[in-house]
């Protein structure tokens, strides 16, 4: 064990780390992705796999048996034991996290930080320093780790949402989508785009910025009908915020530079304050946890994040048949509608005792009017395309006058992107945004793309005007065929693309007409591996996730599903949130002594046994151990007798200042792994586009230096950190340009 582990030793000139983004330009290739001091891939992966084999005692590590596998001895060589416990290098709760976030060993001869009293004293008798191999391995794993440091040039993005895109959204939803969607929208005007499908949209929060902020007709496509449903009820609420703000500037005739005017400004002051409390308040937006994010809860299934109230409102919705105000036969005075909207404000519920007509005209009613049952019959005319929840019909009335027209026939003024660039029409919306339910493929996309964007028509080669006339019996030809109509220029996205679905998006990239790609991936865990631990092929069809690229494929890199669980960890926010990583080391002290007791109460086997899975108990930790140890057993249906309130407190007491010190220094070099695994990852995604759309026939580590690919067109491949790493900790963007 102690041979394995302090075989971790940097090359012999070791790489240093920089603060450059890594991006592509067109004189570096791939070696801009790299870290700095690694000239080409090859170099960088087998330095990286070397170091990686050696740490398998920790990257395997399951902190669940840390008791009944005695981790700290098995896992850990003796002169790394020895350190971490003896007088000069016991580590504060505050070293750890130092340790983890910033890679900081502190001096070993100085006390642990937050002690109280004189320094400790040192006689020179014992370890003289950290071992060697200890100190190689902080810094290998600085050197090894991919630059993630947020690129300034995208703080300009910050605080540009419009207040009524806002309430929903979560602080980190917040940062991400609003720096994103400004990415997106500069390169869209840079690159003359105009359309975007938005995959794994979920709730829709990045689709209403760039449709409704940025006016890109958006595609939001999610196989959740429930995440659709959601989307598409908080889309018609925005929208007619939208349009009220739309009406409403062009009912004062000013510009929209213009001072506004007082009512104006009390306005937006309480849309501003009740947008900014929706936020605080978190809205149905993201399930999220500080502990899970901070210091090591394994990811689990995210959980659905639209209510079934949501869902049931928008099925609701869809099947009401509804009037047409014009239909209505009771006129309203201009005296009864200030009224009525005094009467609204005050209410709290937006109704009141007046029904917001006059007197007069309540009580002048005039005659009825005899209509055919035939004019009034409601029209279920079925919706076109592929749409959510259930491809809800619209519903319509025919009356004998059209419905946008006045009583005296003159057709209404309505709010449209002819006379408001503000908004945008597309069918059946006056706005470029629409979510559907959709499992997208290949075969699927051109079909997609068909029916929900805007088309223009192929460009046919010029004919003489005589031969055209000859051709066509005196008339002139027909340059345009809406046959042969091809696809504007579009985008690919994908923010917090689960497992799989970032690498099918990019290979559905690549296959595809799209111009730009933009994704930010998450949930490592679920990715599928072409190769298992043996370097046999796993999955022979194509359909894994990783590795992609010819270079990692050479290598038959394989990672595992501990390392894919610790590629999912945040080890930079141990540091800033501080409560919650002690917390979150705690739990992980509780589950494992959790586990001692039942194995040796013979309530469940032990290793080789997995341990049995009991969700989220985070709650239940605050009553204590004995509290938690009962609704754990209760969860699995165990014997209630077999273990007393009394055992588990005197078990929790005896090994708690030992074993919650070593299960911290445990879960922290494990934790300090993650931007490894998550490195490999992000590289070998860059590195497949790469080959395929700028090196085309590359293998294996030699890379040409071209930013250029073949007939003239521009490519280009970027991995951006654009989001803060504390903020969201998936903060890296692979951004793909095949011009």
């Amino acid at each position: 064990m102690d041979r394995i582990m302090e075989t971790c030793r940097l090359p012999a000139h070791p790489p240093t780390s920089s603060s450059t983004p890594n991006t592509f330009t067109k004189d570096d290739g791939l070696k801009a992705f790299l870290p700095s001091g690694f000239s080409t891939m090859e170099e960088y992966l087998v330095c990286l796999k070397s170091f990686l084999s050696g740490c398998e005692p920790v990257t395997d590590l399951m902190i669940v048996d840390y008791f009944t596998t005695n981790s700290w001895e098995t896992r850990m060589p003796q002169s790394w034991r020895e350190a971490f416990e003896c007088p000069q290098g016991k580590l504060s709760s505050l070293d750890l996290m130092r340790l983890v976030s910033l890679g900081h060993l502190r001096d070993f001869k100085e006390p642990a930080a937050g002690t109280l009293g004189d320094p400790l004293a040192f006689d020179g008798s014992g370890i003289q320093d950290w071992p060697e191999s200890l100190k190689d391995f902080v810094k290998m794993v600085k050197a090894l780790s991919i630059n993630r440091t947020l690129d300034p040039d995208y703080a300009k993005f910050k605080d540009t949402l419009d207040i009524h895109l806002i309430p929903g959204m979560s602080p980190k939803k917040l940062h991400e989508v609003e720096i994103l969607s400004g990415l997106m929208a500069s390169t869209a005007k840079e690159h003359s785009i105009g359309s975007v499908i938005d995959l794994g949209a979920g709730q829709g929060y990045l689709s209403r910025v760039l449709a409704f902020q940025h006016q890109l007709c958006v595609l939001g496509v999610d196989s959740n009908t429930i995440q659709t449903c959601g989307a598409q009820t908080t889309q018609k609420r925005t929208e007619k915020l939208f349009v009220n703000k739309s009406k409403l500037k062009n009912s004062s005739g000013k510009g929209r530079n213009s001072r506004p005017t007082t009512k104006q400004q009390n306005r937006r002051s309480a849309t501003t304050d009740a947008a900014a409390s929706a936020t605080a308040a978190g809205m149905p937006a993201e399930t999220e946890t500080g502990t899970e994010a901070v210091a090591g809860i394994e990811p689990a299934a995210p959980a659905q994040t639209t209510t079934a109230t949501a869902a049931t409102e928008t099925t609701a919705s869809a099947v009401t048949p509804t009037l047409d105000a014009s239909t209505a036969t009771t006129e309203v005075c201009p005296k009864s509608r200030t009224a009525g909207m005094r009467s609204r404000s005050s209410s709290p519920t937006g109704s009141s005792g007046s029904t917001g007509l006059c007197k007069r005209s309540s009580r002048t009613k005039k005659p009825k009017v005899k209509k055919d049952k035939t004019a009034t019959a409601e029209i279920i005319i079925p919706s076109s395309g592929l749409t959510g929840c259930g491809s809800p019909a619209t519903t319509t009335s025919a009356m004998n006058r059209a419905p946008d027209c006045n009583r005296d026939g003159a057709a209404k003024p309505t709010t449209t992107a002819a006379n408001d660039p503000s908004l945008a029409a597309t069918p059946g919306s006056n706005f470029q945004l629409q979510h559907i339910t959709h499992h997208i493929t290949a075969a699927t996309l051109p079909t997609l793309l068909k029916e929900h964007f805007p088309r223009k028509p192929k460009p046919q080669p010029h004919q003489d005007a005589t031969a055209a006339e000859h051709i066509n019996g005196g008339e002139a030809a027909v340059q345009e065929c809406p046959d042969e109509d091809v696809e504007g220029r579009w985008t690919l996205c994908g923010l917090h693309a689960c497992g799989d679905l970032t690498s099918n998006m990019i290979k559905l990239y690549l296959e595809s007409s799209a111009t730009c790609l933009f994704s930010v991936g998450c949930c490592y865990h679920w990715i599928t591996e072409r190769y298992d631990k043996a370097g046999n092929i796993a999955i022979s069809d194509g359909s894994h996730g990783f590795p992609l690229s010819a270079a990692f494929n050479h290598h038959k890199c394989h990672l595992g599903e501990h390392a894919k669980m610790i590629a999912c960890q945040s080890p930079e926010r141990w540091l800033e949130y501080q409560k919650e990583t002690e917390d979150a080391i705690h739990g992980h002290y509780f589950r494992a002594l959790l586990h001692k007791l039942m194995v040796e109460r013979g309530l469940y086997p032990g290793p080789p046994a997995i341990a049995p899975v009991l969700g989220r108990m985070g709650k239940h930790r605050l009553k204590g151990f004995p509290h938690y140890l009962t609704t754990a057993v209760n969860r699995l249906r165990l014997p209630a007798d077999k273990i007393t309130p009394e055992d588990a407190q005197a078990a929790y007491d005896q090994f708690l200042d030992r074993d919650l010190y070593r299960i911290g220094i445990l879960w922290a070099l494990r934790t300090m792994l993650g931007p490894l695994f998550e490195g490999m990852i992000l590289l070998d995604r860059a590195t497949f586009l790469y080959e395929n759309i700028i090196d085309d026939g590359v293998e294996g580590g030699d890379m040409k230096k071209a930013a250029v690919g073949g007939g003239g067109k521009k490519a280009s491949v970027q991995l951006i950190a654009g989001f803060d790493v504390v903020e969201s900790p998936r903060n890296m963007i692979l951004v793909a340009l095949k011009d």
